[in-house]
């Protein structure tokens, strides 16, 4: 006689419980892994040092061919004559005080007449102030008259000792210029006739 196959014992709610939970807590584990992950990685790219960027410096004023200061020949009754540097725009009052004030053998009529202290100044001037004694002639305020290479029309650059129109229409076609030497590297006058002129030329 075949032998009688007995009925599988029925799965009891323990065990059920156990083999459902068993997959659930893999996946439970999984999750926790790719959630510390992701909070690992975030703190990661939180303390990760900053990119620095650097930034060049801004040209300068003198780089762009603007002029900061000028230098004016104070002569005459101040304390102290000479040539001082001056800020551009500078005017004759400020010259005077650069040179010390007035001394004791200043005019003070004839300054008063005849100066006026509001005047801006050039690069390459010369303020005279009058003394007790000069001439009327002489007590006034005198520059050097200067030309600018930069700006000067054909028939001020012709009024120079030694600038003809040939050379005046030289000095015009190779401007600007950031400096005065450059009427000689740039062949616009000689060497000569530059040191002849460079105390009546400006930028």
């Amino acid at each position: 006689m075949d032998e009688e196959i007995s009925p599988k014992k029925p799965e009891s709610l323990r065990d059920q419980l156990i083999r459902l939970r068993l997959p659930l807590g893999i996946g439970a584990v999984s999750i926790l892994l790719v959630v510390i992950s992701l909070v690992l990685l975030i703190k990661s790219v939180q303390t990760t040092t900053p990119i620095k960027f650097s930034h060049s410096a801004s040209p300068s004023g003198e780089a762009s061919g603007q002029a900061s200061s000028i230098a004016v020949d104070v002569e005459g009754a101040v304390a102290r004559p000479g040539v001082y540097r001056l800020p551009a725009g500078a005017r004759v009052e400020e010259a005077i005080k650069a040179a010390g004030g007035l001394s004791s053998e200043a005019d003070v009529d004839q300054i008063a007449k005849t100066i006026n202290l509001a005047t801006k100044l050039v690069d390459g001037a010369k303020l005279y102030i009058p003394k007790k004694g000069d001439s009327p002639a002489s007590n006034i305020v005198r520059r050097e008259s200067t030309v600018s290479i930069n700006s000067a029309s054909q028939s001020e650059l012709e009024a120079l000792p030694g600038v003809g129109p040939a050379i005046a229409q030289k000095i015009i076609a190779s401007r600007p210029y950031q400096v005065l030497t450059e009427l000689v590297t740039k062949k616009a006058m000689s060497q000569s006739l530059f040191d002849k002129l460079k105390d009546r030329l400006t930028l």
